[in-house]
C-alpha cells in the first residue's frame, strides 16, 4: 500500500529557495497565545493573526511578500484602558545566507538571515506583528477615550456615595492623626 507523504507541521523549517523558486502562496491563521514574544506586549492574550505571503526571487535573493492582519489587546496610553484594535503590516522581506549579502538586498526589502535556507515561519510572523505593533498605543480618537474616563468619573462618584453611606451608618470616624497638623504647626 503506498501512502501519500504527510504534510510537514509548520513549525517546520520552510526551504525559502524552493518555495521561492516554486512562487509558492501561503496563506495561514495563527492564535495570538501562540507568540510569547507578542504576549508581553499585549493586555490580553487572545486574538488571531492572518498571514497571506507569496515567494519569489528578488536578485538573486529568495524573497517574500506579503500582508500581515492580526486582532489583539492593547492598553490605551492615555487613558489606560484596554481595547481591541486591529493592527495590518506589508512583509517585504529578502532571504540572505550571511550579514555580508544584506548589503546587496534591494532597498525596499528587509533583508533577514535565512541559516542553511531556512525560516520558522512563525517565528517571522512574530517579528513582523512585534514591528507591527504601534509605539504608543491609543484609542482611535480622543472620545474613545472620553467615554471611557466619564464612565470611570460616574464610577468613582457612586462608589464614594456608597462609602459616605457606609460612614454614615458606622457612627462617628476616629482619626488619630487628625489634630497633627496643629501639632506640627508648632
Amino acid at each position: 500500500m503506498i501512502r501519500a507523504p504527510m504534510a510537514r507541521p509548520v513549525e517546520d523549517p520552510l526551504d525559502v529557495g524552493l518555495l521561492a523558486v516554486e512562487q509558492a502562496t501561503l496563506n495561514r491563521v495563527y492564535e495570538v497565545t501562540g507568540f510569547e514574544r507578542l504576549r508581553d506586549s499585549l493586555a490580553r492574550p487572545g486574538g488571531r493573526a492572518t498571514v497571506q505571503l507569496r515567494f519569489h526571487h528578488t536578485g538573486h535573493c529568495p524573497a517574500v511578500e506579503g500582508e500581515l492582519t492580526a486582532t489583539v489587546w492593547l492598553v490605551c496610553q492615555r487613558c489606560l484602558a484596554q481595547f481591541e484594535t486591529v493592527i495590518e503590516s506589508s512583509v517585504r522581506v529578502a532571504f540572505v545566507a550571511s550579514d555580508a549579502e544584506a548589503t546587496q538586498v534591494p532597498d525596499e526589502f528587509d533583508a533577514v538571515t535565512a541559516p542553511h535556507g531556512r525560516i520558522l515561519l512563525d517565528e517571522l510572523v512574530e517579528d513582523e506583528l512585534l514591528l507591527a505593533l504601534p509605539l504608543v498605543p491609543m484609542h482611535a480618537t480622543p472620545a474613545d477615550c472620553a467615554l471611557r474616563m466619564a464612565a470611570q468619573v460616574e464610577d468613582d462618584a457612586e462608589a464614594e456615595k456608597v462609602e459616605v453611606a457606609v460612614s454614615e451608618a458606622k457612627g462617628p470616624v476616629h482619626r488619630p492623626f487628625g489634630d497633627l497638623r496643629d501639632l506640627l504647626k508648632r
